[in-house]
């Protein structure tokens, strides 16, 4: 019996399988990206995670900041290191911080989401690391058209806004952490707006 034509078939399909599976494995693909990171991609004009947002955070005491982010979607491969809880960053950018005293902090911004666009962290590291103390990490959640964050008690600012390194901490003072917060704009105007309305 002659099984020279289906041995070449079962090579052709072997071939094309590997294939496959080195392109999805890739982690490059835009069907890599459409099951595991929906959110990056804004076919259709649907709303996207990934992009720029701009917002406002409050702290406990009253002061208020303003937000910009600009998010992009960073491959994940099999070299990526782990984040600081675990999972792979497939997050970065840039971030800037306006206080109430007109001062303004830069950070670069790494980060993890999920696939639903949960996002499980978000740090914000500045650029010079003896001010390791203006470092802070975000979490919380993209739904299309709103960014809900949370920042984990902590707040690098005095309760008048300003920096102050090193500052010393007392069990005494009251909480002025930053409450939970939602960007819902997505342009740079608004957080110029925001940096001048809260500076006092």
């Amino acid at each position: 019996m002659d099984s020279g034509p289906s041995r070449r078939l079962s090579r052709t399909q072997l071939a094309l399988s590997s294939a496959a599976c080195w392109w999805w494995g890739s982690g490059d693909s835009l069907a890599y990206r459409g099951v595991m990171a929906p959110w990056s991609i804004g076919l259709g004009g649907r709303d996207t995670l990934v992009g720029t947002w701009s917002g406002s955070l409050r702290a406990q005491q009253g002061a208020e900041y303003g937000l910009y982010l600009d998010l992009a979607y960073w491959e994940r491969n099999s070299s990526s290191r782990r984040g600081r809880r675990g999972s792979r960053p497939n997050l970065k950018g840039r971030a800037v911080l306006c206080t109430p005293v007109g001062e303004r902090f830069d950070y670069a911004v790494t980060g993890a989401a999920g696939r639903s666009g949960d996002i499980k962290q978000l740090w914000l590291e500045y650029g010079d690391p003896k001010l390791s103390a203006l470092n802070f990490r975000l979490s919380g959640a993209w739904r299309p058209g709103a960014l809900a964050l949370t920042v984990p008690r902590h707040n690098p600012f005095l309760p008048d806004g300003r920096f102050v390194f090193p500052r010393t901490v007392s069990s005494a003072d009251p909480d002025d952490y930053f409450a939970p917060a939602t960007l819902t704009a997505r342009d740079r105007a608004t957080f110029a707006a925001i940096c001048q309305r809260v500076r006092r």
